[in-house]
């Protein structure tokens, strides 16, 4: 089994930083471990400029993510909540994630199920092999997903998602594009270098622009829509104040590419 350490690798290519759970001898099942140096591993790339996009996948060709390690010989399941504290390590990952101004790309390379899904519907874009299953079994052990329901309720239509928890059963690549799961799925082969094209795709484009953005984003989801059109009328207001947007315009003008101020 992976040691503590290499539990979650951390690797930056270029402008991004790929976070590989490394347990394929369990289907990178996730343990409160896991959760612990996703959640670390987040922060850092946070607040390191040079991260322009992250993209979160599982080691091997087999598994994204199985979900929760419900192995008995595992020292730190999540499963085994304490009930004095009801404090589940999945839930302080979304917290940093939605703290997150960085995109995020999940590249689901294998199944993905139960908490898996939770990862993958909590990133901003997917990209899956074509071999990739998708299933949300708890109700087959005599659980229930509400951990990781609000995120999944954000991704997939309600009668969709109502199918998913209620039967348990699994559904295959070309549902998860058809219901707006995923954005591109591609052969096995070709999974990396589609990876790679949307990571460029998005870091060079403007990071001011982009991390104020996403932030932006998150914040009008919970509002009523003159709030909405409010926010964000004084968010472009200060787009027009940055650097970022300066040399944008003037890049447009000058028929080049720009220079953004973090490069």
């Amino acid at each position: 089994m992976s040691d503590i350490d290499d539990i979650v690798l951390a690797e930056q290519k270029g402008h991004a930083l790929w976070l590989t759970v490394n347990r394929p001898e369990r289907r990178n099942s996730l343990t409160g471990h896991v959760f612990q140096k996703l959640r670390a591993h987040l922060e850092a790339a946070e607040q390191d400029p040079s991260v322009r996009v992250i993209v979160l996948t599982g080691a091997g060709d087999a598994a994204f993510s199985a979900g929760a390690d419900l192995k008995p010989d595992t020292d730190y399941s999540p499963v085994k909540m304490r009930l004095e504290s009801l404090n589940h390590p999945i839930v302080d990952v979304f917290r940093v994630l939605e703290r997150c101004t960085t995109p995020t790309i999940a590249r689901v390379n294998g199944v993905a199920m139960a908490g898996g899904m939770a990862l993958l519907a909590m990133c901003d874009m997917a990209v899956a092999a074509d071999h990739a299953k998708f299933a949300l079994p708890e109700v087959k052990i005599g659980l229930f997903p509400l951990m990781i329901v609000p995120y999944l309720q954000r991704t997939l239509p309600r009668r969709v998602l109502n199918e998913m928890i209620y039967t348990g059963e699994t559904f295959d690549t070309q549902w998860g594009k058809e219901m707006g799961l995923l954005n591109y799925v591609v052969p096995q082969s070709e999974l990396d270098t589609k990876v790679n094209w949307l990571c460029e795709r998005v870091a060079t484009k403007s990071p001011a622009a982009i991390r104020r953005g996403k932030h932006g984003m998150n914040s009008i989801r919970n509002m009523n829509l003159d709030e909405a059109f409010a926010y964000a009328q004084s968010e472009v207001a200060l787009y027009f104040m940055t650097d970022d947007f300066k040399e944008g315009v003037a890049a447009f003008n000058e028929k080049r590419k720009p220079k953004w101020a973090d490069d």
